[in-house]
């Protein structure tokens, strides 16, 4: 039965791969193609108005050749239904002007009849599928049909079909996010990550942390960034104390992640690692799961007015307020590890931890 959204011609063209396409369980019904032809003829729109406009026979043949041109390259990818439980999602723009967003949490993966057990997955969005993050929310849970090329690794690095991915809120039960993490991977001390760096992007490292503290700034390019800073048993020693030795680990993040940690939440934090010499240990926070959560201070707006609450014994109140020393010397501590690493993590934070996008990345064939 012909699809009266599509012109007769086009609907001859296309039907064999729309056909094809349901068969492999990429879609249901004609309604995604549909909606690729019309996402083409808009994108290229000045292109189809020299060709006489879309009630042109040239220029629907020109735009079903760019929908086939993706069906094609779709239809030889191996797809999957995947149950995706969003932990992360975090947008941006690149320095040279392309839109990207990183997408990370874990999924269950069907195969035909067989279903693989729970495993981390990321997905990186480029260019005109980064928007499809805009309609993802961590904490919630999904269905989309997907490709991987590889369902053995410890990460699963999940690819939308080309035009074709759409994300269906869903109610799934998925396994216990720390729980996955600690099979996934040992936890390594914060003190031992300076012999331990990251080869890669993606060779990580699993930390059981408190914050210390935690807070969003701005890049020069105006992207914002979150920063972390960690401590945990292996940094928090007398012997740590009086060597001198790094007392915490410095690390970039999304900024939900850090709007969502206060002071003194502890973590399970799934992090790359790096070495400066100006600088010295630094990491990029890919996830973090609150184990005990501490909800950041809130911003709290100041009062005039009749609304203002003046008390007048206030100014008369002799009582002075004592200092903690240790609590000053731990305070200094911080600060100066944060202004340290200020301009570092600043000069970093545009493209750390993403992938770069390339081409060769990017191929449909994935030889």
């Amino acid at each position: 039965m012909a699809n009266q959204n599509l012109p007769k011609s086009v609907q001859s063209r296309l039907q064999p791969f729309i056909d094809k396409g349901i068969q492999n369980g990429i879609f249901q019904d004609a309604k995604p193609v549909v909606a690729l032809y019309r996402r083409k003829a808009k994108e290229l729109k000045d292109t189809v108005t020299e060709l006489g406009g879309m009630k042109n026979s040239n220029a629907q043949r020109f735009v079903a050749n760019c929908v086939l041109t993706d069906l094609s390259a779709m239809l030889r990818q191996k797809s999957f239904v995947a149950h995706l439980d969003v932990w992360s999602v975090d947008s941006r723009m690149t320095r040279t002007g392309r839109a990207m967003a990183n997408v990370f949490g874990q999924a269950i993966i069907e195969d035909g009849d067989s279903v693989m057990d729970s495993a981390l997955f990321k997905m990186s969005l480029w260019d005109e599928d980064a928007s499809l993050a805009d309609d993802l929310v961590g904490g919630l849970t999904y269905s989309a049909s997907i490709s991987c090329k590889n369902l053995d690794t410890e990460i699963l690095d999940l690819r939308p079909l080309s035009g074709m991915t759409v994300f269906t809120e869903e109610e799934y039960e998925h396994g216990d996010r720390s729980q996955l993490l600690r099979d996934t991977y040992d936890i390594t001390p914060i003190a031992e990550l300076e012999n331990d760096i990251s080869r890669n992007r993606n060779d990580y490292r699993l930390v059981e942390a408190t914050v210390s503290y935690a807070g969003v700034q701005q890049s020069k390019t105006g992207n914002s960034f979150g920063k972390m800073l960690l401590k945990d048993d292996s940094t928090m020693t007398l012997e740590a104390i009086e060597s001198g030795e790094g007392l915490m680990l410095n690390a970039l993040c999304d900024t939900d992640t850090a709007n969502r940690f206060g002071k003194y939440s502890e973590v399970l934090a799934l992090v790359t690692t790096s070495m400066s010499d100006q600088y010295g240990l630094s990491a990029t926070i890919e996830c973090a799961v609150g184990l005990v959560v501490i909800a950041p201070p809130k911003v709290e707006t100041p009062k005039s007015g009749d609304d203002a609450e003046d008390n007048a014994s206030d100014y008369f109140n002799t009582n002075v307020e004592t200092i903690d020393l240790d609590d000053e010397d731990e305070g200094s501590d911080d600060e100066g590890s944060e202004t340290k690493t200020e301009d570092a993590t600043v000069a970093k934070s545009d493209d750390e931890g993403w992938t770069d996008g390339n081409d060769e990345e990017w191929d449909d064939d994935w030889d």
